[in-house]
């Protein structure tokens, strides 16, 4: 209790600060760097205590490395090497650059009072031996699917899962499968840490799954290597009993970082790589650009390009600083936007083809702004649509979705599952720079395989009564 109040109180003092004083780019940066450090001290501790983590505190936490720690290090990096503040930079008023960071500390804050309100912790429990074995088969699956998805385009660069060559049929099978790449990987690292009592084989077997699971991941988003890395972090390295075992947490940290570190550079020459080759997008056949431009960084000025992208990329506040400053109470989209994120989940055979507009396409032409891919977020459609209390209910009412579906699944007794939705919700949450139709689809998919499986269930038990019947 203590710990929550201290966080909401540090938030909620923030937020009113930088509207008492939205003109100061020195209380900006301060402010920036104070919620940076909220967010960070969260980190360290789902990685010392995961069994303590309750996933609306932890969207707190994601929204705040997305926005106030990703704004911190762009103003380092463009101070350092431009001398100007991140307001000149990017031609944006402090003004409402101060109240968008301002609307990240009251949303943040907010989540976290609803952790004490409304608790959904992560529950951990121990795995049946037949459940292992479950969820070892499901891991295997996801793995073989991914690649099959890979090595025939279903599953291209940047994760475009499209069945056709014109973008305009979404593969089912492949957008299920790069669905499952994450909680999968994640049950497997977690699967293979000392909790659980497997065979050397078995933990090298799943050790094997998890980096393969990775290596696809990196990919399909730089982000998203980042974010997987870090449930790898947490959930890895325990012992029988819950305790944290340091040599082995630091140990693979260690491992870990060095990889992400190069799977990032090896990610960003995927990028200049589609660049050099305007519409390739089978991964595979970037794969031999992207080597022959990390060996040739100079003929593709590649360092300068990985500079500009890391000083401009990551600065996610811009686009939801745009919207305020441009929206109005006139041109609110009054739920427009929250019904695009709803229908575009909805599959085509229920709706037919999908002609609506979403994100950046909806939103920019009403407020002004040119139609370009911009840093969208949950935040950002729900101040498009109803500004402050559309950004603050919005993830609000994800929230509560996502604990229904958690409750759902839970009482399904399908361990592996539980876990899979469990590592997926926190993957989701981790990434913050996404349409809001990402959730609706995550609870989509996630619904989907409970029905499939527990169809299979049903039926193998039928098969099984009637089997023992007539013997």
């Amino acid at each position: 209790m203590k710990y929550i109040l201290s966080s909401f109180l540090q938030l909620l003092y923030c937020g009113l600060l930088l509207l008492a004083i939205p003109d100061s780019a020195i209380l900006f940066f301060i402010i920036s760097l104070v919620m940076s450090v909220v967010a960070g001290n969260n980190i360290f501790n789902y990685i010392k205590k995961p069994f303590n983590i309750c996933f609306f505190d932890f969207f707190a936490t994601s929204i705040l490395l997305a926005y106030a720690l990703s704004t911190l290090t762009s103003q380092f990096m463009i101070y350092s090497l431009k001398s100007v503040d991140v307001a000149h930079y990017f031609h944006l008023g402090q003004v409402s650059l101060s109240i968008a960071l301002a609307g990240v500390a009251f949303i943040s804050a907010t989540l976290i009072a609803l952790s004490r309100l409304l608790p959904t912790p992560v529950q951990l429990p121990s795995f049946s031996k037949q459940q292992m074995n479950e969820g070892l088969f499901v891991i295997l699956f996801v793995a073989l699917s991914s690649i099959y998805c890979v090595m025939t385009g279903l599953m291209a660069f940047q994760g475009l899962v499209f069945a056709d060559a014109e973008n305009s049929s979404i593969s089912p099978f492949a957008s299920m499968v790069s669905f499952a790449l994450a909680p999968a990987g994640v049950l497997a690292i977690f699967m293979a840490s000392s909790r659980f009592e497997v065979s050397l084989l078995h933990r090298w077997y799943l050790y094997a799954l998890a980096s393969i699971l990775w290596l696809i991941t990196f990919t399909q988003g730089r982000r998203l290597l980042i974010y997987l890395a870090l449930l790898y972090l947490i959930f890895y390295a325990f012992d029988a009993g819950g305790r944290f075992l340091w040599r082995r947490k630091l140990f693979f940290s260690v491992v870990l970082g060095c990889t992400a570190y190069f799977g990032i550079k090896l990610f960003f020459a995927f990028r200049v790589a589609g660049w050099e080759s305007p519409g390739a997008q089978d991964a595979i056949q970037l794969l031999h650009s992207a080597i022959n431009i990390l060996s040739n960084p100079l003929k593709y000025d590649y360092d300068y390009l990985l500079s500009e992208t890391s000083i401009e990329r990551p600065f996610v506040i811009k686009y939801f600083s745009q919207i305020i400053e441009k929206t109005t109470f006139e041109k609110w989209l009054y739920g427009e936007a929250f019904i695009a994120t709803v229908l575009i989940s909805i599959p085509s055979v229920l709706i037919g083809p999908k002609k609506f507009l979403i994100d950046e396409e909806l939103i920019n032409p009403r407020i002004g702004l040119p139609v370009i891919d911009e840093a969208n977020t949950i935040l950002t459609t729900g101040f498009a649509d109803f500004g402050l209390f559309g950004m603050i209910v919005y993830p609000i009412i994800v929230m509560l979705m996502l604990k229904c579906l958690i409750i759902l699944v839970r009482k399904s007794g399908i361990r592996w599952l539980d876990y899979f939705v469990q590592f997926g919700v926190l993957f989701l949450l981790l990434n913050v720079e996404n349409s809001m139709s990402a959730y609706w689809t995550f609870i989509r998919n996630a619904l989907i395989i409970l029905v499939i499986v527990l169809a299979l269930k049903l039926f193998i038990g039928v098969i099984y009564i009637r089997k023992t019947i007539f013997t």
